[in-house]
């Protein structure tokens, strides 16, 4: 898995969370260029086919994407301006009574990484706005798992802890089989170059 870097938690007002800041490390080797690459097409629906010179290249289309919005979730909670997007319907979700009770241990995360989400009653929460790199599905399939996955023991001001939540958040990144048209095939390609670590998915393969 991606090694993070722990630097010194943020100031934040009493009675709420330090935010630790998340860094992303970039590979020691790279052991080939993006810029010398041709997408040639999919097999399966799954695997991206690309050629430099002398070289074939296969790439997992899940793993890719995974990547990318592993590295947009991670830049997107250190950045200090977030940018959101609102959406016509809010998303409800209820939480357990023991983290509705101490909500400040984890409510700061979400809002770190682009979320409007504010108190809808005694355990649940409304979500009205959404970063801007998620669709509508994507961005409730995160905050939903990114909640299951907290145990209110957890101290979220470890970036360790947070780092894996957020790495357990990634399924919503497109699926083996799922169709890809070939200006998506290219996008994916020139999104993934532009990583910090393009190659491996934030698990390590």
């Amino acid at each position: 898995p991606d090694a993070v870097s722990l630097t010194a938690p943020e100031a934040s007002l009493p009675g709420t969370p330090a935010k630790a800041k998340l860094e992303l490390t970039p590979p020691p080797l790279k052991p080939f260029d993006f810029a010398a690459l041709t997408v040639t097409g999919v097999i399966f629906n799954t695997y991206i086919t690309a050629v430099d010179e002398d070289s074939f290249y296969l790439f997992d289309q899940h793993a890719a994407h995974e990547r990318i919005f592993y590295e947009k979730l991670v830049g997107a909670y250190d950045r200090e301006e977030k940018l959101s997007q609102p959406i016509l319907l809010p998303i409800i979700i209820d939480v357990p009574p023991a983290l509705a009770e101490n909500e400040a241990s984890w409510l700061l995360h979400l809002e770190a990484m682009g979320f409007v989400i504010d108190n809808f009653g005694p355990a649940s929460y409304r979500i009205t706005e959404i970063p801007t790199f998620m669709t509508l599905g994507e961005a409730e399939d995160f905050a939903r798992d990114f909640i299951d996955n907290i145990d209110s023991r957890d101290d979220l001001r470890n970036t360790i802890v947070i780092d894996k939540l957020i790495m357990k958040s990634c399924k919503s990144a497109v699926k083996a089989h799922d169709r890809l048209s070939d200006e998506e095939l290219v996008a994916l390609i020139r999104e993934l170059s532009s990583c910090v670590n393009p190659f491996s998915c934030p698990h390590g393969r």
